[in-house]
């Protein structure tokens, strides 16, 4: 049987990708899942404790170790290929392959979470497009739930299925506690509703759900199994 798997890609960086992913990872844990978690490459890294690696592998359970979660870490925040640079050395990309084939061995599915956005660089020769379809992965695509989610998600929706990628679903997560103003006291929560509206309206047949701030899980809920199932690896 065939590990299912799920790439989790954000618009941009710092949108929210790996809260999404943790919490992906947690209800599919709870659902009786084996889930395996993978974070291919990691800049601006500053220790194992407070890495996005770990909050994935305590979200799934600690399956492995945290060092197979993430094989790959550079200290400069920058793109991982310039990061490398800077230390002398470059992104592995056999590593990046190998390390996905670790990840889902004895796992029922894998979530895997790019580095930045979806067209980011992710070594050399690829983006984090170009990995999700080498190994066969639909695509959660991620936005911060803030003014200008819907251009920024379908822009990166329309690229993605014209670079091949098959978009299984869309998350506006939260980054920061919600807030308004005098005028309109609801602003951000009414922005993010009828973004996530427009959003699914104007993306046919791809649901849209929230991740609110400090909310444990994916609202509305989404069967992730179901949307799991990979696409075909190049």
């Amino acid at each position: 049987m065939q590990t299912h798997g799920l790439f989790i890609a954000g618009t941009d960086t710092d949108v929210g990708k790996t809260r999404v992913a943790a919490a992906l990872a947690r209800e599919l844990t709870a659902a009786g899942r084996r889930v395996g978690v993978y974070k291919p490459v990691a800049s601006g890294w500053n220790g194992a404790a407070s890495s996005d690696a770990a909050a994935l592998w305590e979200a799934a359970g600690r399956p492995g170790t945290l060092a197979a979660v993430c094989p790959q870490v550079f200290r400069a925040a920058l793109s991982p290929p310039r990061a490398a640079a800077l230390e002398g050395r470059c992104v592995d990309e056999q590593l990046v392959r190998a390390g996905f084939s670790t990840a889902a061995a004895n796992r029922d599915i894998v979530v895997v979470e790019g580095a930045g956005g979806l067209f980011s660089p992710l070594s050399e020769r690829w983006l984090n497009v170009d990995l999700a379809c080498l190994l066969g992965l639909p695509v959660v695509i991620v936005d911060s739930a803030r003014l200008g989610a819907i251009g920024r998600t379908l822009a990166t929706a329309r690229a993605a299925r014209a670079a091949g990628a098959t978009v299984v679903a869309v998350v506006l997560s939260q980054v920061a506690p919600p807030h308004g103003c005098a005028d309109d006291p609801a602003g951000d929560e009414r922005i993010a509703r009828d973004s996530a509206a427009d959003i699914e309206r104007l993306l046919a047949r791809v649901p849209v759900a929230r991740l609110r701030h400090e909310a444990p899980r994916v609202e509305p809920a989404i069967d992730w199994w179901a949307r799991s199932e990979l696409v075909g690896r190049s």
